[in-house]
């Protein structure tokens, strides 16, 4: 007897409970925190519990933690900008965060600008194209949709990522020359615009893309055919290592 088909990687936690468990994680003012004690925080005492476990997923996937050995969690310089912000604009990183997770990426990539469906036929979309499972389907539609909400994304029924990204650019964009200038004319301090998160690419369910924000708030993004054999991605590998010796000058032991 063949086991149950696994479900394709989708988000088991909305955003507003992601930040609320990095903010859980930051509480105890450490590098890193064992599952044990951060379960302790939600009354949980087995670890495999599904929201338990949901939760460490969700934050993972959109790049606010990283995990060792399945025992102790890292908040992420991403979080720890979110958490503790220092005058920069987050709206930029809030967006890419929201992309990171692959499934979202590709449906921010169909949606933008766009209506979106119902939760009903979300449900069915990501069964029938994106290879979720038909019993988590109406939850991982569900979360979509309310992290998406949290976010400001949706206005009027339109996923409106791009035009978020953009209000975000204009918000940062360098001052006229008059501006910058108190009322003394003195010159007053200017913000560098912050950097925008990148639109994902156009394509399709025949690709796998993967977001990772970086410390500068811009993001590293990688676009690979699902069907890339083992001596497609042994190519990719070795060519990334080229790229990090050759444009970074990064040692690879």
């Amino acid at each position: 007897m063949s086991g149950r088909e696994k479900s394709a990687l989708y988000p088991k936690a909305s955003w507003n409970d992601c930040l609320e468990f990095t903010r859980t994680i930051a509480g105890f003012n450490l590098k890193s925190v064992s599952y044990k004690e951060v379960a302790k925080k939600y009354g949980v005492n087995n670890l495999g519990t599904k929201s338990f476990v949901g939760r460490i997923s969700t934050c993972k996937q959109f790049g606010l933690i990283t995990t060792t050995g399945g025992e102790a969690i890292q908040l992420t310089d991403t979080a720890k900008r979110l958490l503790f912000p220092t005058g920069e604009d987050v709206r930029p990183i809030e967006l890419a965060c929201f992309s990171a997770p692959p499934l979202y990426g590709k449906l921010v990539t169909a949606y933008d600008g766009k209506a979106v469906p119902s939760q009903d036929i979300l449900a069915n979309i990501l069964m029938t194209n994106h290879r979720i499972q038909p019993t988590v389907k109406d939850m991982a539609a569900r979360l979509f949709l309310e992290s998406a909400s949290q976010l400001n994304l949706v206005k009027g029924g339109i996923l409106c990522y791009s035009e978020t990204e953009d209000e975000s650019k204009k918000d940062q964009s360098p001052p006229t020359k008059n501006q910058g200038q108190g009322l003394e004319g003195a010159a007053q301090p200017i913000v560098a615009p912050a950097p925008a998160c990148v639109v994902p690419a156009e394509g399709d369910a025949d690709y796998i893309t993967q977001s990772i924000p970086f410390a500068s708030g811009k993001v590293a993004r990688f676009i690979i055919p699902v069907d890339a054999g083992e001596d497609d991605l042994l190519l990719l590998r070795d060519m990334f290592d080229v790229l990090l010796k050759r444009k970074f000058k990064v040692k690879i032991e």
